[in-house]
């Protein structure tokens, strides 16, 4: 099962992923390609206060490593193990680390795959991160915990199987979520286990993890199953759960229905979305369904304005009501591009695609405001948005602080 598993995954994120590139069938099939670039009268640009390079990027595998924003500073990391500290301002280098194995030299550098398959030190897992403890997760399940004013180790934890998402933490725990189903409460200050929640992975996923999270007594983890999950931080008890995406169909394929998105807190309501599922908004309190809306979605959730921003599988861009799931307005301009999630700032809205174009719309009404590109290589990995600023990660490592400025 594990060898079938492993080599579904890939067939489904190629098909997933690269849907526009044509890899199987017929590449001159107008419905499998990319949608041209919108053709729009730009209302300003998109302008780069600073960029920096972060070692070798994603890597050569499907890795979605996502920096962390916390305070004034950028945690991030590429997929070989190096970690820095970037200052928000302007980008300059604060701290920088590596975990795990040393790199092997410039032979390893010259075959990226060798580097991939060999190091333990692989980075699939992160960034996570507070003001005071960095954490990754490894392809072979090692949590590495570093000091996030100067980088230095403080703990690792071996953990049952592959990380695929960044970790969450508070003041007593970080949260882990594994690709064998398995939710890992650890100690904060030394790594410890304290507690762990385990669900059944179905025979086929996509390649991904949704990010756990903790805010206040609850720890809350979506899984391959589709479902979302609320436990008691303090000891793993199981608080509510409920069906995101139900599994439906005769094959795997039809049945997949991951919860591969990062849940959304708002305002004391959890929103989330599965792949072949809905959208749902869920009280934390006790997992009562507010509002759910049909959609298939493994990108990241935004808010702002009143809306929840969220990209569909086919790359249409939805904001819905955050009160009742009402689409205020839909933006198709982007099928088939490999779409991120959005991220918010300065009332606007910015997603990636695979070409490395970055598209910005209004939060408002979801027209388009301006496009430029941010790197050939392209990027999979949602932006971040603080107040003012975007901060894109592409997908061979170059970091971008981008702001929108208007017309005159």
């Amino acid at each position: 099962m594990i060898a079938l598993k492993s080599f579904s995954r890939l067939l489904l994120l190629t098909a997933l992923t690269l849907g526009g590139c044509s890899w199987f069938g017929d590449d001159k099939n107008p419905d499998l390609e990319p949608m041209p670039l919108m053709v729009f009268e730009p209302e300003g640009a998109l302008v780069e206060d600073w960029s920096v390079q972060v070692g070798d990027g994603q890597g050569k595998r499907y890795t979605r490593l996502r920096p962390a924003l916390v305070d004034n500073t950028l945690f991030v990391a590429d997929a070989y193990g190096l970690v820095e500290a970037r200052s928000l301002e302007d980008g300059a280098l604060r701290w920088q680390a590596r975990i795990g194995l040393p790199e092997a030299g410039w032979l390893s550098k010259l075959n990226l795959l060798a580097r991939d398959s060999d190091n333990g030190s692989f980075v699939t897992g992160g960034v996570g991160a507070d003001a005071y403890t960095v954490l990754l997760g490894t392809r072979d399940g090692v949590i590495h915990a570093l000091r996030a004013d100067d980088g230095e180790p403080l703990w690792t934890a071996q953990l049952s199987s592959e990380i695929l998402s960044p970790p969450a933490v508070n003041r007593e725990l970080v949260l882990v979520l594994t690709s064998d189903g398995r939710l890992t409460a650890l100690n904060r200050s030394d790594g410890a286990r304290l507690w762990s929640y385990d669900t059944q992975v179905p025979v086929l996923t996509l390649r991904g993890g949704s990010a756990p999270l903790l805010s206040g007594g609850f720890a809350l983890g979506g899984f391959a199953s589709g479902r979302l999950v609320t436990l008691r931080a303090s000891n793993g008890q199981v608080l509510w759960e409920n069906a995101v995406g139900l599994p439906a169909g005769r094959s795997e394929l039809e049945r997949i229905a991951d919860v591969d998105s990062t849940p959304l807190l708002k305002g004391g309501v959890v929103f989330a979305v599965s792949y072949q599922g809905a959208v749902k908004a869920l009280r934390l309190q006790d997992g009562q369904a507010l509002w759910e809306r049909p959609l298939s979605s493994y990108g990241a959730l935004a808010e702002g304005y009143g809306a929840v921003f969220v990209t569909d599988d086919a790359g249409s861009i939805f904001a819905l009501d955050q009160n009742d799931g009402v689409v205020s307005w839909q933006q198709p301009g982007l099928a088939r591009r490999g779409v991120t999630g959005p991220a918010v700032a300065a009332g606007n809205l910015l997603v990636a695609d695979e070409e490395g174009y970055v598209h910005l719309f209004a939060q408002a009404d979801g027209r388009p405001l301006a496009r430029r590109r941010a790197d050939r290589k392209g990027v999979r990995l949602a932006p971040l948005g603080d107040g003012e600023r975007f901060y894109v990660y592409s997908n061979r490592g170059r970091l971008q602080a981008l702001r929108f400025e208007a017309s005159p």
